[in-house]
């Protein structure tokens, strides 16, 4: 049976016979090799802890469907990624059925307009202390030793000497444990308010194909840290999708507030707020006509489009290209190699920064690189193609 929804396609009956494959091959019992199945969950003995001694038929194990993570309501140091589980028993997932379910979860953390934030208070955020506490020494919650920058610690060098972060206040470090043989040192941006916190993500040190990004919404950290908490769905919902806004707690909104697609890139500039990934919802802000925001997307062709299409909508975006041109009026030398050049290397505002020694806004007028002119979509052209209007 595959699960077939506007949240991604699931094949349940392969997952199923994976779990009952462990449950038959590590307990003894006939009860305990049982699952039981309800829309949202798989529920059956825990096969790490045992379950109860005293009564066979309890089943304190539950794989939640919705982002496939296993919680033991028996024993908390059981909970774990579905992948760690099937780890733990030296269990393969074919690799299209891992892709697929990596699709499915990916597709099932999008929310959909009609998903309203409807908080009325925001005590269940998480205290950081707790936080770190929690995701100390425990590897098979896969992010450990987490704590604030430490002077000379391999993070501390790459936020502050290579990737040259600003705004260091909401970065953290830890160590991400793949599995038991292998682990990085990771960046760690905390989205808080105060002293509490929403969700993290997570960020190693390395590029291009070697990067690893990990995403612990409110959702994700929730079960884990409380596995038998009741929290009414509809204000899951809200937190979660909160949770998928870097800084939002901080921003001014009586002021113009910038929307970036990456954490990293948010840090660049006051008052901005970092989205994660191209197709996270945005309605609940854009229907707010007292919030004026204006969408800064990569130089990229990915970036590029989703640009061109908020401006065709009537929405203020980053144009990198006129702000290139105005770079290039200034240079004497070759402009067309340079604006290959830019267009290669320059494809964020962490990337641009690097290349100045101050913080861009102190550096330029950004401002006036903004716009909702649908006449302007011309700058969204190669840029050697406009190299003209120099």
């Amino acid at each position: 049976m595959t699960l077939d929804s506007q949240n991604g396609n699931l094949d349940k009956s392969y997952i199923k016979d994976l779990i009952q494959h462990i449950l038959d091959t590590n307990h003894d019992l006939s009860q305990k090799k049982i699952i039981r199945e309800f829309p949202n969950r798989l529920n059956f003995a825990c096969p790490i802890c045992g379950d109860s001694n005293k009564i066979a038929s309890k089943k304190r194990g539950n794989l939640y469907l919705r982002n496939m993570m296993y919680i033991c309501y028996n024993e908390s140091s059981c909970n774990r990624s579905f992948t760690k589980l099937l780890e733990t028993f030296h269990v393969e997932m074919d690799i299209e059925k891992k892709i697929e379910m990596y699709n499915y979860i990916e597709k099932n953390i999008q929310f959909q307009p009609t998903d309203q934030v409807t908080i009325q208070s925001l005590d269940k955020l998480f205290n950081i202390n707790e936080v770190c506490e929690f995701f100390s020494r425990d590897k098979t919650r896969m992010l450990t030793d987490l704590k604030p920058l430490e002077k000379n610690s391999h993070v501390y060098y790459y936020v502050n000497n290579i990737r040259k972060i600003y705004k260091t206040n909401d970065i953290y470090q830890g160590v991400y444990n793949f599995n038991a043989k292998w682990s990085q040192p990771v960046m760690v941006f905390l989205n808080r308010m105060g002293d509490k916190v929403i969700s993290l993500q997570i960020r190693n040190l390395l590029e291009g194909d070697k990067r690893f990004f990990k995403i612990m919404d409110f959702t994700f950290i929730y079960d884990m840290m409380y596995p038998d908490g009741d929290l009414d769905e509809q204000e899951r919902i809200s937190y979660s999708k909160l949770s998928h806004f870097f800084n939002i707690f901080n921003i001014d909104f009586t002021s113009t507030v910038n929307m970036f697609k990456g954490y990293i890139d948010s840090l660049m500039i006051p008052n901005s707020i970092g989205q994660i990934g191209l197709n996270t919802d945005i309605s609940f802000l854009l229907n707010d006509d007292g919030i004026n925001l204006r969408f800064i997307y990569d130089n990229d062709k990915a970036g590029f489009k989703k640009a061109e299409k908020m401006l065709m909508q009537g929405h203020s975006v980053f144009l990198w290209n006129k702000f290139f041109i105005d770079l290039l009026k200034k240079y004497d030398g070759n402009k067309k190699e340079m604006a290959l050049k830019i267009s290669k290397n320059i494809k964020d505002f962490n990337k641009l920064s690097l290349k100045f020694k101050k913080p861009l806004n102190q550096m330029f007028n950004l401002d006036k690189y903004f716009s909702n002119d649908k006449l302007d979509k011309i700058y969204f052209l190669d840029l050697q193609d406009i190299i003209h209007k120099i």
